[in-house]
């Protein structure tokens, strides 16, 4: 049999009114009883178990009155006694809904020590999902009570309980403004008849239970609710305290180290516990809020041992339960506040003596604040400020810095740090001076940008300063043009852009004909002021982003970056050729000069800005070579491109081997054209490439000369073949030595000094050593190299004439040479196969006998080569048919066995 009853609360019921917690009960239990007593006057009247069922709640209501108001966990489970005896139940159970009402949890349970029902705490029963129990949920959700027996019940409910022995469930909701927040199970291990009556009880103890519970979850509430306010109050240092119309302090929160604390206040009368000074101006002012529910705020300043402590007040009117009218003070201390707002005025004040502008800009760019400097920078009356606020920083920016200030905000949005840019600011009167911005960043808490704060500061002067040394150390002092520096500066920027753009740079390099001729003829101010005139007229006709330096002497170069299209090169070489032929008069003199002009293109041609250089400057040697006056381009140039970049890379490699000492000393025999002797060994450089492997010396001895490591390279054969020839000197061989000698070294004023200085240190003579000086560079500046070759010779030192026939000399220079050997060229013995070349040579021997001179032929490649020149009286000869040049260890295997075999 299942009984609903209604409970109150709900629109549809009207079954039960309970409005107190105990005194609408005890007015229904009296008047039931009273009723009861009537009926049971008459002796007809068959309620005599229902009156004892009445008394029996009556005392159990009684008994649970003092549990049900302290609901403490052994409260409840006593008052759950009682309730499960008086309903003759074999237990009672208390359970409370999750705030979402899916779920409904165990609290409290009272098991009868009779009971043959096993322990329900465990789960299942701890915890109940109303999903599983759809009658169950659905009954209590509507507020009605649910009693059946185990057979009743749905299966879910019945595998349920019949785990735990039920016969019989009772269980009523517990409600809270007319929805359930738990309810009360009762159950039993055999089945009971409970009459309407009884369960209407049930139901009104229920009531008075969930009106309980609910008083004490909102009395828990508003302790905690206490304990938070006390807590942030503690945490704020501030005070907030409810007063009465006597000024009374009702209740107060204080956690503030200065002033009364709760304890103190508490039941006392403001004037007689406050401060002086606060308690003032509450009693000037609580009459006002009590009396017409104002707010008020005010602030005044407490004397405390600790110093000054500035408070600010806030009244509100409040209604207290008795219905008065009351007023709640906040009290917050803001001396912090002022003083920080008395530092910053402070700050504020030391700043407006600074010459430095100091700025606050929106994230926007505006500027937001400024101090008076700013109007000197500016060149306004510090009245005129306010109307440059709100404006964008960017309006006083000169329009060749913008892009810098650009840049430079972009760094700054994307680091912590400060970041300095310097520009030009434009001034009201339209001129502009150099400033030096500081600048950086200020963030909200969620890192949004809030502002950009920064320092500017005038650097004119040394901006104007660091500007003329810059000119000193990056421009040429005569034609004002970048200097190599600077060019080599402007090349590596412009070749990141390209590499970035994926566009072309080109690079020209431009020698002015004939130089040299009107230096000498004219004198070296003439050749300045051409040097200048040719230097304004080539730059005349660049583009604005191009670039001309002048590299040295009368050499130039000309950068083009940003190139998409070649022809513009084409072009723009055309204008430089003709530029360089207008007419320039100096000195009442007219002259037309012409220039030689080799162009390069990267990446086509080269990688790297010095291979650039180097492409560029083959094809200009070529341009000169082809007639000068004339414009080549480095892809149009057949045996250049032939070597290829592989060329210009090895030049780029030779510099490290050289410096690296990696090149190595290879030794050619000198022998007897009658014995097969080996007389003397010529030291030769030889390179292999650790890329390349071995590198033709017709490749790299030229490259060295260009790029100006001739003279390191010579060094380095000087010292490697004289460690050697020491080596042979201690096993005793008594071979002299040939040395190759450059023009760079030859025009050493120290280099006689330095080479005897290097024979000593290897304790070696100069009688040991032959020096080989070609025929070209000994009749270059030929008196000045005949005076060099002269302290070469009074030293001790033998002097051989290399490459002979090549020069040009005549027969006076030959005399007047103090040369005692003469190596003839090469390209002599390969015309042996002539008739022609047959007589050459024959001259060119009797000469060089007839002179007194020892005669050495090079190139000799065969034995009937050999034959001939021992028929015309030569005595020494030297050629891949004896052998080639060798390492150190052959070349001594040769000097000590000879070359007999070959002759």
């Amino acid at each position: 049999m299942l009984t609903l009853i209604t409970f109150v609360g709900r629109k549809s019921s009207a079954m039960l009114s309970f409005r107190g917690p105990e005194s609408a009960l005890w007015g229904t239990l009296q008047k039931r009883f009273a009723v009861q007593r009537n009926v049971l006057s008459d002796p007809d009247f068959e309620l005599r178990s229902e009156l004892g069922l009445l008394q029996t709640y009556f005392e159990a209501f009684d008994s649970t009155v003092a549990a049900l108001l302290d609901t403490s966990k052994q409260d409840m489970l006593e008052a759950l006694q009682i309730l499960a005896e008086a309903s003759k139940s074999s237990a009672a159970c208390l359970y409370l809904n999750t705030p979402d009402n899916q779920v409904s949890h165990l609290t409290s349970a009272w098991r009868s020590p009779e009971t043959r029902l096993a322990d329900f705490t465990p789960d299942p029963c701890r915890s109940l999902d109303y999903s599983s129990y759809p009658l169950l949920a659905d009954t209590l959700a509507v507020g009605m009570m649910l009693s059946k027996s185990l057979l009743e019940l749905p299966l879910a409910e019945q595998m349920l309980m019949a785990q735990i022995g039920v016969r019989q469930l009772l269980c009523i909701p517990l409600l809270e403004k007319g929805e359930p927040f738990g309810f009360l199970c009762f159950l039993n291990d055999a089945e009971i008849q409970r009459s309407r009556s009884e369960l209407r009880l049930l139901a009104m103890l229920s009531n008075h239970v969930a009106q309980a519970l609910v008083k004490k979850r909102v009395e828990q509430e508003l302790l905690c609710n206490q304990q938070r306010l006390r807590a942030l109050v503690g945490v704020l240092q501030d005070m907030v305290f409810e007063c009465n119309q006597q000024s009374v302090i009702v209740s107060v929160w204080s956690g503030h180290p200065d002033l009364p604390s709760a304890e103190m206040l508490q039941g006392r009368a403001i004037i007689s516990v406050l401060p002086y000074e606060l308690a003032s101006e509450l009693v000037h002012y609580l009459p006002r809020i009590l009396q017409n529910k104002e707010t008020a705020q005010f602030n005044c300043t407490v004397q405390t041992i600790n110093g000054p402590v500035y408070l600010l007040v806030r009244l509100q009117p409040v209604q207290a339960p008795n219905g008065q009218n009351h007023a709640v003070a906040l009290v917050h201390d803001v001396t912090a506040l002022m003083l920080e707002d008395a530092q910053r005025k402070t700050m504020l004040d030391t700043l407006n003596l600074l010459e430095e502008a100091v700025i606050d800009l929106a994230p926007t760019g505006e500027l937001v604040r400024t101090t008076p400097a700013w109007a000197k920078l500016r060149g306004l009356d510090v009245r005129e400020m306010a109307k440059d606020l709100g404006q964008p920083l960017f309006a006083w920016v000169h329009s060749g810095d913008g892009m810098l200030m650009v840049e430079a905000l972009s760094k700054i949005l994307k680091t912590t740090e400060p970041v300095s840019q310097r520009f030009r600011l434009v001034q009201g009167s339209g001129e502009y001076l150099w400033v030096e911005a500081r600048l950086i960043a200020h963030r909200s808490p969620d890192g949004l940008l809030s502002a950009i704060r920064g320092v500017l500061r005038d650097v004119t002067v040394s901006h104007l300063n660091e500007q003329h040394i810059t000119q000193l150390a990056l421009y040429d002092t005569l034609t004002k043009l970048p200097n190599r520096l600077m060019l080599d500066s402007e090349i590596h920027s412009a070749i990141d852009r390209a590499r970035i753009q994926n566009t072309k740079v080109a690079l020209g390099f431009i020698d002015l004909d004939h130089f040299k001729q009107i230096n000498d003829a004219f004198g070296h101010q003439v050749g300045d002021e051409l040097l200048v005139n040719v230097a304004r007229q080539l730059e005349s006709v660049l583009r604005e982003n191009d670039v001309i330096a002048r590299w040295g002497g009368d050499e130039f170069v000309v950068l083009i970056p940003d190139l998409n299209d070649l022809n513009v090169m084409r072009e723009l070489s055309e204008r430089l050729k003709n530029a360089a032929r207008k007419g320039v008069t100096i000195n009442g003199m007219e002259t037309q000069p012409t220039i030689s002009l080799g162009f390069a293109v990267f990446p086509d041609n080269a990688e790297s800005g010095e291979e650039l250089l180097s492409a560029a400057d083959h094809t200009m040697y070529h341009a000169k070579h082809t007639g000068r006056n004339n414009v080549c381009f480095y892809s149009d140039i057949v045996h250049l491109k032939a070597l290829g970049r592989e060329h210009v890379a090895i030049q780029s490699r030779l510099s490290t081997a050289i410096r690296n000492q990696r090149l190595q000393v290879f030794y050619q025999p000198v022998v007897d054209a009658r014995t097969g002797e080996v007389l003397m060994v010529e030291a030769l450089a030889r390179w292999q490439d650790e890329q390349s492997g071995w590198i033709s010396p017709e490749l790299f001895i030229p490259m060295a000369e260009k790029v100006g490591l001739i003279q390191e390279l010579s060094e380095l054969v000087i010292e490697q073949s004289f460690i050697k020839l020491r080596e042979w000197r201690d096993a005793g061989l008594k071979q002299r030595l040939m040395i190759n000698i450059s023009r760079s070294q030859l025009f050493q004023p120290q280099f006689v000094t330095q080479l005897n200085e290097k024979l000593m240190q290897h304790r070696l003579r100069a009688e040991d050593v032959v020096l080989e000086i070609t025929e070209s560079v000994a009749l270059t500046d030929y008196s000045r190299q005949l005076r060099h070759l002269r302290q070469l010779n009074a030293s001790g030192f033998e002097i051989a004439i290399d490459d002979f026939g090549t020069g040009y000399s005549s027969l006076s220079q030959l005399h007047e040479m103090p040369a005692q050997i003469i190596k003839i060229d090469v390209s002599f013995a390969l015309r042996l196969h002539t008739e022609d070349g047959r007589r050459i040579m024959q001259a060119i021997v009797q000469l060089g006998l007839g002179l007194g001179l020892e005669i050495i032929v090079e190139g000799v490649e065969n034995l009937e080569t050999a034959r001939f020149l021992q028929g015309l009286g030569v005595q020494c000869m030297q050629g891949f048919y004896f052998s080639e040049p060798v390492p150190s260890g052959v070349a001594e295997l040769w000097m000590r066995l000879g070359l007999q075999a070959k002759i």
